[in-house]
């Protein structure tokens, strides 16, 4: 209850003044010349952690400008610029993985700088955990092995890229955006076996241009939302909508025909060497495939 109000009252904070934020973060140096602080670190690998063991990834931001990526040659290279003692993230390393936090500046929303430069080994397996409030966040995930991916979005603008097939096996991706801005691309190289998508006052894309896994579900719980699926080519395509109040679902894609009002499924499903199904709860919201 209490980090929805709390991204509530950010959201409304964000909406009203949305142009100065951008310029903040765009701009954070030149508007606050001589105040910002940088922290840098570098961590070695070591024979404590092994390829088979998976490493937890913890990140949790507020009002950050994050930008994650991959690493060959460290387990971790960080950088954090912040302008106040209560934004600087606590960066800590032990046996069981990596954790990254920051707490939330009470002072006042004025020109805060919380920028983000993070890599993370690419040659260890990764259950990655994301909580993430009034930021804007980037993740090149294509090059890292990634077997959880969960991630609790609140008035925050994500982009999750994975450019390369995931050599991890993900067994499920959880994605919770609350007055959020979403965007999956390649999301078919995740290989999950099912996408679990709650959606609350926000703006969701999933771009699959195709599927690593035989099978895979996207579920959909979505509120005053609005989800554009991008389906793959080389899959057979089966729609339900669970719920359809006050919903509307536009349809782009000629493979695909109308069962029902509620079912839709593509052409030659049967016959379709891998699957997507896709089950959706709508509620005031508008779902685009193509």
């Amino acid at each position: 209850m209490y980090r929805r109000i709390f991204a509530g009252i950010l959201a409304a904070i964000l909406i009203l003044s949305a142009s100065a934020c951008v310029l903040e973060f765009d701009n954070a140096k030149s508007m606050a010349s001589g105040v910002t602080k940088e922290y840098k670190e570098t961590v070695e690998m070591n024979s404590t952690y092994q390829e088979e063991k998976p490493i937890k990834l913890n990140l949790d931001m507020k009002l950050a400008k994050a930008v994650i990526d991959s690493t060959d040659d460290k387990l971790a290279e960080v950088k954090f610029e912040y302008s106040s003692g209560a934004l600087k993230p606590e960066f800590s390393v032990d046996d069981e993985g990596i954790s990254i936090k920051n707490s939330f500046d009470k002072s006042g929303f004025r020109k805060p700088i919380n920028n983000w430069e993070v890599n993370i080994t690419d040659k260890l397996p990764l259950d990655v955990e994301i909580n993430s409030d009034a930021s804007d966040l980037r993740m090149n995930m294509g090059k890292m092995t990634v077997n959880k991916l969960n991630a609790q979005l609140n008035a925050t603008s994500a982009r999750f890229y994975f450019d390369e097939p995931n050599r991890g096996s993900v067994e499920k991706v959880r994605m919770d955006a609350n007055a959020s801005d979403i965007r999956i691309y390649n999301a078919g190289n995740i290989g999950f076996e099912i996408l679990n998508l709650d959606s609350n006052a926000s703006k969701v894309l999933i771009d699959m241009k195709d599927i690593c896994r035989k099978d895979s579900e996207i579920r959909i719980d979505a509120k005053a939302s609005t989800v554009n699926l991008k389906l793959p080519e080389d899959a057979g395509v089966h729609i339900v909508i669970d719920g359809y109040h006050l919903s509307s679902v536009k349809i782009d894609n000629e493979s695909i025909f109308s069962r029902s009002e509620k079912e839709f499924i593509s052409k030659d499903y049967d016959k379709a060497d891998k699957t997507l199904k896709i089950y959706a709860d709508l509620n005031m919201t508008t779902i685009n495939i193509e």
